[in-house]
């Protein structure tokens, strides 16, 4: 994919953060652990040319497109370079503040969308045992303005159209995924996002939210426990289509397990009742799905 990026320099000039912003950025802004901080320090001192040439590619592909919808497509980080998306995104934080404050967009809401970085280089760490972000275009829809933490939920705008639609997304380390918390974030998003968005959304009533994960797989409701959220969350989506019938293992190993996709069944961990539920499906055969659905907000009482 790299040849789909802007050449060096096309837009403006790289702004490459330095030792000291990495750090704060990391520590103060995005929650990171001081492991990550640390590792991320001692990978941008160890960029060589072409993975320069490389992050500002990344970059110019950001700076060309705020307020674009949905994510970027980035090819994967070179082996020897597993942090490099990370460079081009925390260069990336002044544009993302600048055009959150164009939007009316608190800056204390800027730094809690930053959190999710913290999360993601926590989970590279649980899954692969070093410092790393595999999913570095990912946090090209928060830099750009087109993804927002709303208390519980994300929401980000996606997809083409006047009105394009907005899809609804679950950090794992967001906290419990309550119907008063779902319904509390949801009442934001229809507020929050017309008023940011004018152009886009002149009311709540243009606004089309979904979802897919495998949280909507509805086959979790016959191994989960009564007392979980889950079922009750994906019970206020109304479902389309039938998933992929090939299953879905790579989102469970990865957020379900906290493992990557090659673990084998019997090393993945049964920490807690999730894992436990899910591992039970998996020993029946069950074929779990990732799922999309759209948001009903008469299931919400809104």
């Amino acid at each position: 994919m790299t040849q789909e990026l802007p050449q060096a320099g096309a837009v403006r000039a790289y702004p490459a953060p330095g030792a000291a912003a990495v750090r704060e950025l990391l520590l103060d802004w995005c929650g990171a652990d001081a492991d990550d901080a640390d590792d991320a320090v001692r990978a941008l001192g160890a960029l060589d040319g072409p993975a320069l040439e490389l992050a500002d590619r990344l970059y110019q592909g950001i700076a060309a497109d705020m307020g674009g919808v949905k994510w970027l497509s980035w090819p994967k980080p070179p082996a020897a370079h597993p942090l490099l998306g990370l460079f081009p995104l925390l260069a990336a934080v002044p544009d993302m503040l600048a055009f959150h404050a164009e939007r009316g967009v608190d800056e204390d809401l800027s730094r809690r969308l930053l959190g999710d970085v913290g999360e993601k280089l926590r989970l590279n760490r649980r899954l692969y045992g070093r410092a790393g972000l595999d999913v570095a275009h990912w946090f090209t829809g928060h830099v750009r303005g087109s993804l927002y933490q709303l208390g519980r939920l994300q929401f980000c705008v996606e997809g083409e159209g006047p009105a394009p639609y907005v899809g609804v997304h679950i950090r794992g380390e967001g906290g419990p995924l309550t119907l008063d918390a779902v319904r509390d974030s949801v009442e934001w998003a229809l507020e929050f996002l017309p008023a940011v968005f004018p152009e886009r959304y002149a009311g709540p009533g243009d606004l089309a939210l979904g979802c897919h994960s495998w949280l909507l797989d509805p086959q979790l409701r016959d191994w989960l426990p009564e007392r979980s959220n889950i079922p009750g969350f994906a019970e206020l989506f109304a479902l389309e289509g039938d998933g992929d019938p090939a299953g879905n293992r790579s989102d469970l190993w990865r957020f379900v397990f906290g493992r990557s996709e090659d673990t084998p069944v019997e090393k993945l961990p049964l920490d807690n009742t999730l894992q436990r539920s899910v591992m039970a499906g998996i020993e029946a055969g069950v074929q779990w799905r990732n799922r999309f659905g759209r948001l009903d907000l008469s299931r919400l009482g809104l």
